[in-house]
């Protein structure tokens, strides 16, 4: 009887590279009801501004549910009307607040709008540099460039009078 041995050689599988592209997000339906089409919606986009950049956390007082303080909905469609708007302004490694709600602003069917914001650090210990800090953020109609309302908070979230006034 014969005994034969073979080496044999382990094969490790090669993992997949995963895609690591953004994958895009869909915009967020914030109204009750069957899908509608573009044309009897409001869509709000957020800017994205290098590392900067605002979510929307509430929409007429109800919150739009996320699973981070660091990431939410950019995009949204709501119904037209009047709607308040809440954000989360990020700037990655050195903020992620809560702003007040935007004051009643009547949206029309069928038109996209977009949040851009101005961002201002503050200087000094937390408290000081917080209360110094100065967030613009303003609604504007896409392809339009005057300013449909703005506000400007703190450090805190808490609005308070632009520099410039």
């Amino acid at each position: 009887m014969m005994l034969t041995i073979t080496v044999g050689v382990a094969q490790k599988k090669k993992k997949k590279k995963q895609n690591r592209k953004k994958t895009e997000v869909a915009a967020v339906k914030v109204y009750e009801g069957p899908e509608l089409p573009p044309e009897q919606l409001v869509r709000l986009v957020s800017e994205t501004v290098g590392k900067k950049y605002a979510y929307f956390i509430a929409v007429d007082e109800k919150d739009i549910p996320n699973m981070s303080l660091m990431s939410g909905a950019q995009e949204i469609l709501l119904l037209p009307g009047d709607h308040t708007i809440k954000m989360r302004f990020v700037s990655k490694g050195e903020i992620a607040i809560p702003t007040e709600s935007f004051d009643f602003l009547s949206f029309e069917a069928g038109k996209s709008y977009v949040v851009k914001f101005e961002y201002t650090p503050g200087e000094g210990s937390y408290l000081v540099s917080a209360g110094n800090t100065r967030i613009r953020l303003w609604i504007e109609e896409v392809g339009q460039a005057s300013v449909l309302i703005e506000q400007t908070v703190d450090g805190f979230g808490k609005r308070v009078e632009p520099a410039d006034k």
